[in-house]
């Protein structure tokens, strides 16, 4: 039996975006696996993960942290000693960082989750004292990890530059979609608000690199053809977000874009499904969750050509000029669709999207701390 702990002191729910919804499906993943034979997995979180994700309390032993995860620099500390100490009181065989660096103390062998390398790719979105902090540390986390998991060949090619040794091991688990989720229920004041429209849809936190603007001044040129179409811009408020409402509200976009803030899952998925297209104009991206989703639901998407993206989509959904005015026709292209066409393009964008699965995941995340382990691993 393998003991494994997995660090989620750095995952504050609500807070760290699309690296929760991944790392929280692995493990869901993982919990019903056959690959979980032979694995103890114990959890290491923060207390407000406990309500957030009550199943992953109840699939997997857990040590609690007893900090909400507001204080930084309280949860790096923790990360050096208490972290460190639950590792040695559970005999751990296998520590798993799922949040891209390792502390400076950490016993046992290490697997090592990096989800991108933004700091270091896009320095100017970051302050420099993070920027500083995550230089050093990324670098002696390399070097310390025994294997190196990442989501995406884009994500694992940013970590060998960035000075990953020549012989760790860097494994690609991509991120994982489940079953079509459930019918939901719709929020009523948005329903009213759309009141039929068709609508494009971007689930993102207004960091700069997502690319809000591009898609604003994109959807100023389609509306002057199309008035009828919508925006919605769901992900909680993020540095962005005072320029995007600027944008919004001028008189070429006032009334067509709907911001809702971050919305509960079931909400999230109802209106995901009624989406004219899912729209991702990232500048940089480790994986593509959202587009996933769509794909998954049988929604259209568009997505930018950075990063992982176009390994994640078909390659007629990829935009590959960040110009407001390509992606206007691009859009304007898919509303306009004919209806054979699209349902042939959506069947194979459900394909693709099945070979993503969670049984794909979980397989991945379990070879990766058997490897780190010592265990022989046939990939």
């Amino acid at each position: 039996m393998t003991r494994v702990l997995v660090n989620l002191t750095w995952l504050v729910p609500g807070v760290v975006g699309g690296s929760e919804e991944a790392t929280t499906a692995a493990l869901r993943a993982l919990a019903s696996a056959p690959e979980r034979d032979g694995l103890d997995v114990h959890l290491a979180i923060l207390a407000p993960f406990r309500a957030a994700h009550p199943d992953l309390v109840d699939a997997f032993d857990t040590v609690t942290l007893d900090l909400d995860g507001s204080s930084v620099v309280r949860r790096v500390l923790a990360d050096q000693s208490w972290l460190a100490a639950q590792a040695g009181r559970l005999g751990a065989d296998v520590v798993h960082h799922a949040g891209g660096v390792v502390p400076l103390r950490h016993p046992g062998r290490t697997v090592l989750t990096v989800h991108d390398l933004q700091p270091l790719d896009l320095p100017g979105n970051f302050t420099r004292t993070k920027r500083t902090y995550l230089r050093l540390m990324s670098r002696r986390s390399f070097r310390a990890a025994d294997v190196v998991v990442v989501p995406s060949r884009f994500t694992a090619e940013r970590v060998r530059a960035h000075g990953a040794p020549a012989g760790t091991p860097i494994r690609v688990v991509p991120w994982a979609v489940g079953d079509v989720p459930g019918p939901g229920d719709p929020a009523p004041s948005i329903a009213a608000e759309l009141d039929g429209h068709p609508y494009l849809l971007y689930p993102a936190i207004t960091y700069p690199h997502k690319g809000h603007l591009l898609l604003l001044e994109a959807c100023a040129r389609v509306v002057s053809a199309r008035p009828e179409v919508r925006l919605v811009l769901t992900g909680r408020a993020g540095p962005l977000e005072d320029r995007v409402a600027e944008r919004a509200a001028r008189p070429d976009l006032a009334g067509r874009v709907l911001r809702t803030g971050r919305l509960p899952a079931a909400q999230l998925d109802r209106l995901r499904r009624g989406a004219a297209a899912v729209v991702v104009p990232s500048e940089y991206e480790g994986f593509g969750l959202p587009a996933l989703e769509a794909m998954r639901d049988g929604v259209r998407v568009l997505v930018s050509s950075a990063g992982s993206l176009p390994e994640v989509v078909l390659a007629d959904d990829v935009v590959a000029s960040a110009d407001p005015g390509a992606w206007a026709a691009a859009v304007t292209s898919v509303l306009d669709e004919a209806p054979e066409v699209r349902r042939r393009h959506l069947a194979e964008a459900r394909e693709r999207a099945a070979t993503f699965s969670p049984q794909r995941t979980a397989s991945g995340l379990a070879a990766a701390y058997r490897e780190a382990a010592g265990e022989r691993v046939d990939r």
